[in-house]
């Protein structure tokens, strides 16, 4: 029933009756996070590691926190950037886009350089007309599309457990 579900999320996608916004959704994102607004920041030093150089300070965000990847909206309550890893942790998440669907989750891990991360812990994905398409535990997301995608990830519908 989850690949089925799963299945159904992605039918749009395939189908030759798609609209323009359809079109730029499936559009390669050039994957860079953009900071919009953090209420602070803060250098946290990063961990010196033998055999390397100085190290960049880590960068870290707290209060209202606003990112953005392509079309892709993600706020979150704090989030620490490792400059030297190419990572990224936020916490109590929310990812939307305009066209799409949104996920919210209590971390999100993220790797600049893939353009995937994973939202994880009372993940829960809602349609754009607010109806809640289902729940999870962990759910991969790939940023590298103007429209984010979901993958991996058991993802149960509503009422079922």
């Amino acid at each position: 029933m989850k690949k089925i579900i799963f299945i159904l999320l992605l039918l749009p996608l395939f189908s030759n009756a798609q609209t323009d916004k359809k079109e730029d959704e499936n559009k390669e994102s050039d994957g860079i996070l953009n900071l919009v607004h953090a209420d602070k920041t803060v250098a946290v030093p990063a961990e010196q590691k033998e055999g390397k150089k100085k190290q960049k300070d880590n960068t870290k965000y707290l209060g209202t926190v606003q990112f953005k990847i392509g079309n892709n909206q993600i706020t979150c309550d704090s989030a620490i950037i490792f400059e030297n890893d190419g990572l990224v942790e936020a916490y109590n998440v929310t990812i939307s886009n305009p066209i799409y669907f949104t996920t919210v989750g209590e971390q999100l891990n993220y790797n600049k350089e893939t353009k995937r991360g994973n939202v994880t812990k009372n993940v829960n994905i809602t349609a754009l007309n607010g109806n809640v398409i289902g729940s999870s535990e962990n759910v991969e997301v790939d940023m590298s599309r103007e429209a984010y995608r979901i993958g991996m990830g058991n993802i149960t519908p509503p009422g079922r457990k």
